[in-house]
């Protein structure tokens, strides 16, 4: 519809009384989601053509890292050009995807010389690089991988250092300052929500694949111990405890929710018995945040991962075999046992009118 009649059009709804003000900007046209997945896989194969074409003719670049890392930064720079000239195109997004992805092989095959292939020293080059393209290449699922992958760059470190059990207090602590940030970071909405689904999705993996499971079928088959013996074991459970509590509480006086007040001691009395009863399943903690800040900020989609990683991080404690079944079960019926007790607790001295006035603040 052109300009001259859509103010036509608006002009006779105005005098009929059925709209009022000034003339809404245009939107774009969304094309059926159908279309858009074709457009999409249309995008990956003709960059997956393009660039077995220019892999073949370029073999050479696999012999110099210095070549490799120089040809992944043209084609990040590319790929950033192709984002620019159309960032709405799923055509066009799909296409500059796939060329950044091979850019950051590229880069990260020529680093991999720089560091003597060391485990170590190429996933902290990775977490860097992810780092810097989350900020510079303007797509939503671009940067949604980036901060993926670069929070599981972080926890390989970790992992080689000896510290997995620190991965879910690390990860949800990162997630939980991100999605606590989200509403002041309204100016940059997409780029904040992207890091916040990045980081919920890295964390999901450590609080859902915690223990020996992830350590053995990732990481290497179990051969990095913990540094600290059993003592890190449990310095890490307490690690998570402490961003569970932290967590809430960040969240309440967000919500204008005295940690002074009744509702703050009860809150943060319930998150202490939780995180105490769950301290065995370190898992726990971290899904509990996630599903809480979700639902906190009217997020689905992190209100889901919260579900999947509770029910995840659950049955894989369950299935474990540290312990006997008998003792899983009693801790699983503790904890049934306080969250019920909890929510008869907030039920009853937990007014109606602080709930009220939560919502209007938060509103």
């Amino acid at each position: 519809m052109s300009t001259a009649n859509r103010d036509a059009l608006w002009a006779q709804l105005k005098d009929r009384g059925l709209v009022d003000g000034a003339v809404p900007e245009a939107g774009d046209a969304s094309a059926p989601w159908f279309v858009r997945v074709m457009l999409g896989i249309a995008g990956w194969i003709g960059a997956l053509f393009l660039l077995g074409f220019i892999g073949a003719g370029c073999a050479f670049l696999l012999k110099s890292s210095g070549a490799a890392f120089a040809v992944g930064v043209g084609a990040c720079a590319a790929a950033v050009a192709i984002f620019r000239a159309a960032p709405k195109n799923d055509f066009v997004a799909q296409f500059g995807l796939a060329v950044s992805l091979a850019g950051q092989v590229l880069m990260a095959f020529g680093a991999s010389e720089w560091f003597d292939r060391s485990a170590s020293g190429i996933a902290l080059y990775l977490a860097v690089q992810q780092a810097l393209l989350f900020v510079v290449v303007p797509n939503f699922v671009h940067r949604l991988w980036t901060s993926w992958s670069g929070a599981l760059a972080v926890v390989y470190v970790l992992v080689e250092a000896g510290l997995f059990g620190f991965t879910p207090a690390v990860t949800t602590a990162a997630f939980a300052a991100v999605a606590l940030y989200e509403f002041k970071g309204a100016r940059q909405g997409a780029l904040v929500r992207a890091a916040v689904y990045g980081l919920a999705l890295a964390a999901v993996q450590t609080a859902v694949l915690q223990g020996d499971l992830l350590g053995e079928w990732i990481f290497d088959h179990g051969r990095h111990g913990v540094a600290l013996g059993g003592t890190g074991v449990w310095l890490a459970r307490i690690a998570s405890l402490g961003v569970w509590v932290g967590a809430l509480a960040m969240l309440l006086r967000r919500e204008n929710v005295a940690l002074s007040s009744r509702p703050g001691h009860l809150g943060l009395l319930g998150a202490l018995i939780l995180g105490l009863i769950a301290i065995k399943a370190p898992g726990i903690g971290p899904a509990t945040v996630i599903l809480l800040l979700g639902y906190a900020n009217a997020d689905r989609v992190l209100v889901g991962l919260g579900i999947f990683a509770q029910l995840g991080s659950l049955s894989h404690y369950y299935y474990s075999l540290h312990t006997t079944l008998l003792e899983k079960s009693g801790w699983l019926v503790a904890t049934g046992i306080g969250l019920l007790v909890a929510r008869l607790a907030l039920r009853r001295w937990w007014p109606e009118d602080q709930n009220k006035n939560v919502e209007a603040s938060h509103a």
